[in-house]
């Protein structure tokens, strides 16, 4: 049996990923773990399941829209901004995107945001995720 990887355990539910918009909604119900000494998501969390799941949304839209093109890349800059406290309980709407193959200029990109899930204008945290496609595991362009 093999490890769980990390940080794939921290109570994400996905709610739908849409690899025709490039899209995914995720929701976490935070709790006090989750929650840094300043009284915002922990930064680290942010980090954690921007790169977690928009790594797994990236391989599907870029399998869907360009199959041609190897879907294994490695992260090349990863940036959070956590913006209002938040108490734990709160649901939090998780709303991860890439934006169109041709429009990421041969970087994998993709954009997470948090936020409020019964008052989507209370952002909690912000993150981007760039990526730089590698051959890491042999991979030739074909499944």
């Amino acid at each position: 049996m093999l490890p769980d990887m990390y940080g794939t355990d921290v109570g994400v539910e996905t709610i739908e990923t849409d690899t025709n918009t490039g899209t995914m909604r995720l929701r976490l119900l935070v709790s006090a773990d989750h929650i840094s000494a300043s009284g915002t998501l922990d930064e680290g969390l942010v980090a954690t399941i921007t790169d977690n799941h928009s790594t797994y949304l990236l391989i599907a839209h870029s399998l869907a829209h360009a199959p041609e093109q190897m879907p294994i890349s490695v992260s090349v800059c990863l940036t959070v901004h956590v913006m209002a406290r938040i108490v734990p309980g709160t649901t939090v709407e998780i709303v991860c995107s890439a934006p169109p193959l041709e429009a990421q200029m041969g970087q994998p990109q993709a954009s997470a945001v948090f936020v409020d899930a019964r008052d989507p204008r209370i952002v909690y945290a912000r993150a981007t995720h760039t990526k730089q496609f590698k051959d890491v595991m042999g991979f030739s362009g074909k499944l």
